[in-house]
C-alpha cells in the first residue's frame, strides 16, 4: 500500500493540473472565431441572425462566421449542430421547424431536440396574420367562423406547405375555432398569397410582411395570432380578444450541442442577449414585423419542450408525416 502512495498523489498532481487547464480555456473563451451553422440559405431570416452574430461576436471580442447549412426543413443544419464539438466554438441558429415540427414529423431524424440541444436564447418571434380577399365578403373573424361551421369543409386555407409552421399553427387554429376547413398547402408564400389574393383558396396565415398587400386592399386581416395586438396593425384584433383561445408564431434563436461547459453557455447567452437589445437589432426586428426576444437557457428549453407536447397532441389528429 505504502508503494502506492507516490503514484495516487501523481494521478492527483496531473488530475489538478488537467482541471486547472480546461477551467482556464473556459474563462479564456473565447479566443478564436465562432462558427455559427445556419440551417437555411441567405435571405431575410438569415440576415437577422447575421445582424445578432456580428453584434454578439463584437461583444464578446472572437467574430462570428456563419455557415448555411441547409436541406430537410433545416433539419440537416439542426443535425450538425448536435453533433458539434461541445467546446462553444460551433454554435447554431434554430427555429421551431427544427426542433419541433420537424422531430415531431419528419421520419427517421437523427436528433433529439431536448436531450442533444442545448438552448442559448431566442432572438426573434413572428405571429401570424389571418387573412381572407376581399371577394369573399368576409369582413371579421366571427364571419368567417359562422360561415365554416354552416358548411364544414367546405372552406378552404392554404399554408405554405405540408407540416410547415403556417400549416401546423393555422391547423390549431382551425381546432381551436372549432371548425372544419379544407387544407391546400403550396411551395411557399408567394403562390400562397397570389392564390389568396385571385380567390383560389378562402383563409390563410400570412407573415406580417403581407400587411402592405391588406394596406394596398389585396387582402382582409382578419386577425393577428399574438398575446396582444402589435403597434404596427394596432387595429388588428388579436384571435384571443375575438374568442378564439389561439397564439402561435415562428420564432428564430441560437442553440449549442448539449453539454457544452457552463461557463461557456453562460458567457454565450449574455452576449446573444446584449445582442438582442441592441437598438439597431431592435429596429430592425421591429421593422420586419417580429417582436425581439430574450428568452434564455433553460426557460428557452421549457418552451420548446411545450411547442414538442402540443405539436405531438396535434398530431394524434392530424397524423402528417413528412420526409
Amino acid at each position: 500500500m505504502t508503494a502506492m502512495r507516490p503514484i495516487t498523489r501523481t494521478l492527483a498532481l496531473l488530475l489538478t493540473g488537467l482541471c486547472a487547464t480546461v477551467a482556464g480555456a473556459q474563462s479564456n473563451y473565447p479566443d478564436k472565431p465562432i462558427t455559427v451553422i445556419v440551417p437555411f440559405p441567405p435571405g431575410i431570416v438569415d440576415g437577422y441572425a447575421r445582424l445578432v452574430a456580428t453584434k454578439a461576436g463584437a461583444i464578446l471580442g472572437q467574430p462570428m462566421v456563419i455557415k448555411n447549412q441547409a436541406g430537410a426543413g433545416q433539419r440537416i443544419g439542426t443535425d450538425a449542430l448536435a453533433k458539434s464539438p461541445k467546446d462553444g466554438y460551433t454554435i447554431g441558429v434554430i427555429t421551431n421547424a427544427g426542433v419541433v415540427s420537424g422531430p415531431v414529423l419528419a421520419n427517421a431524424v437523427p436528433y433529439d431536440p431536448i436531450k442533444d440541444i442545448g438552448y442559448l436564447t431566442m432572438i426573434f418571434e413572428s405571429h401570424y396574420l389571418v387573412n381572407t380577399h376581399p371577394a369573399s365578403g368576409i369582413k371579421t373573424l366571427a364571419q368567417l367562423v359562422d360561415k365554416a361551421k354552416a358548411a364544414p369543409g367546405k372552406l378552404n386555407f392554404g399554408s405554405t406547405g405540408m407540416g410547415t409552421g403556417f400549416h401546423t399553427a393555422t391547423e390549431q387554429f382551425v381546432k381551436n375555432a372549432n371548425v372544419t376547413m379544407t387544407h391546400v398547402p403550396y411551395k411557399g408564400e408567394s403562390p400562397l398569397l397570389t392564390d389568396l389574393i385571385g380567390g383560389q383558396v378562402d383563409m390563410a396565415f400570412s407573415s406580417m410582411a403581407s400587411r402592405a398587400m391588406a394596406e394596398q386592399g389585396k387582402l382582409v386581416m382578419l386577425a393577428y395570432t399574438g398575446d396582444k395586438r402589435s403597434a404596427l396593425i394596432p387595429n388588428v384584433p388579436t384571435a384571443k380578444e375575438l374568442g378564439i383561445p389561439h397564439v402561435s408564431s415562428g420564432w428564430l434563436g441560437f442553440a449549442v450541442p448539449a453539454g457544452v461547459p457552463t461557463l461557456v453557455r453562460d458567457k454565450l447567452i449574455s452576449a446573444l442577449t446584449a445582442a438582442v437589445n441592441d437598438p439597431e437589432v431592435v429596429a430592425n426586428f421591429s421593422k420586419g414585423g417580429g417582436e425581439p426576444r430574450a428568452l434564455s437557457g433553460d426557460a428557452f428549453a421549457a418552451r420548446v419542450k411545450r411547442e414538442l407536447d402540443e405539436m405531438r397532441e396535434l398530431n394524434k389528429e392530424l397524423k402528417i408525416s413528412i420526409d
